[in-house]
C-alpha cells in the first residue's frame, strides 16, 4: 500500500525534527568541548574585539575586496546606526578596517576591511578549526568517514556550494 502525501509529509516534518534535534545535541558537544583555554572565545576576548566588532569583520570579510556602507552594516546586522558606528570606530582606529565617504553621497560612509584584519579572522577561523578537530577526535574512524560522506553530499548542492568561501588555487 502506497503512503499517503500526507503520511509522507508528515515522515519530512519528523525526520526534520530529528535532524534538528541531532545537530543541536551534536552543537552541545561542540560547544562543551571547545572554548576553554586556547580557544576561541579566549582569542576573541585576547584580542579585545566586541562581539558587535566581531560580527562586523565577518559581514565585511564575506565581501572579499567589495564595501558596504554603515546603514547597509547595521541593518544586516541588526544594529542601529549609532551603535554600527562606534563598532566601526574602533576598528579604523586599530586597522582593521577603511572608512571613507561615499562618492556620490558625502553624508554615507563605505567601509572595508583591510588585509590585516583578514590575517585576524583567519587566525581566528584556524582557532575555531582546531576546536572542531578535538571534537572529531572523539569518534571513530568509521563515524569520521560516514559524516564526511554525509557533508560531502551536502556540500555539493548547488546553493549551498555557493555560499561557501571561494578555494584559492595553486
Amino acid at each position: 500500500m502506497q503512503a499517503s502525501t500526507a503520511q509522507k509529509q508528515a515522515k519530512a516534518v519528523d525526520d526534520r525534527d530529528r535532524l534538528v534535534a541531532q545537530l543541536m545535541d551534536f552543537m552541545h558537544v561542540v560547544m562543551r568541548t571547545c572554548g576553554g583555554h586556547g580557544g576561541f572565545l579566549q582569542a576573541v576576548d585576547e584580542l579585545g574585539l566586541s562581539l558587535s566588532q566581531l560580527k562586523a569583520l565577518q559581514l565585511l570579510g564575506g565581501l572579499g575586496s567589495s564595501e558596504m556602507s554603515l546603514k547597509q552594516m547595521g541593518d544586516s546586522l541588526g544594529l542601529s546606526l549609532p551603535a554600527i558606528s562606534r563598532a566601526v570606530d574602533g576598528l579604523v582606529h586599530r586597522g582593521l578596517v577603511t572608512r571613507t565617504e561615499d562618492e556620490s553621497d558625502r553624508r554615507m560612509k563605505r567601509v572595508k576591511v583591510t588585509p590585516e584584519a583578514e590575517e585576524l579572522m583567519n587566525h581566528l577561523f584556524d582557532v575555531r578549526f582546531a576546536e572542531l578537530e578535538r571534537v572529531f577526535d572523539l569518534l571513530t574512524p568509521r563515524e569520521r568517514t560516514k559524516l564526511a560522506g554525509a557533508l560531502a553530499l551536502v556540500l555539493q548542492r548547488e546553493e549551498i556550494a555557493g555560499l561557501l568561501p571561494q578555494k584559492e588555487t595553486r
